[in-house]
């Protein structure tokens, strides 16, 4: 008698830890989604702050608008003010690159995010900055120069 309670005891005992292990594992996938919503909601923020920069200040959107169409019309500190916007506006995308290959951004936001940066980069004002730039992640660096010369980025 005392050996089958035993038995039973050890099979509640197991299910029990099976119980938790369930439980332990589903609060782990929703930590993991929770902490991957919050990185990709802090990315896209710095995106748009940085994107909203020229909307806020007049004389840095016309610097912008003529800038990547014409950059020798701009005088230096207009030039400087240009590479120091698109510097910025690449390190926002490249944090993007790195959270896309971890699988935190999706194939959609990745794909409409890397369409705009090819845009701007592929302007003579963008160009001109990215060639003179090379302080960025390899891996990002060589997507880059291996999508500028195309229509629409496919994914990494």
């Amino acid at each position: 008698m005392l050996e089958a309670l035993g038995n039973i005891g050890d099979f509640v005992g197991g299910i029990a830890v099976i119980l938790t292990l369930i439980y332990l594992a589903v609060q782990i996938r929703d930590n993991t989604r929770s902490t991957r919503l919050a990185a990709m909601q802090s990315t896209m923020l710095s995106a748009q702050n940085i994107g909203k920069l020229p909307a806020q200040d007049r004389d840095l959107a016309r610097v912008v608008r003529v800038g990547l169409v014409e950059p020798g019309d701009l005088d230096e500190d207009e030039f400087q003010q240009l590479r120091y916007y698109l510097i910025n506006y690449l390190r926002v995308h490249e944090d993007m690159f790195v959270q896309y290959k971890a699988g935190v951004i999706d194939d959609e936001t990745w794909l409409a995010r890397a369409s705009s940066l090819i845009t701007i980069f592929s302007t003579p004002g963008g160009r001109k900055i990215w060639e003179a730039s090379n302080a960025y992640r390899p891996d990002f660096q060589a997507w880059m120069d291996s999508h500028l010369n195309r229509d629409r980025p496919p994914a990494v």
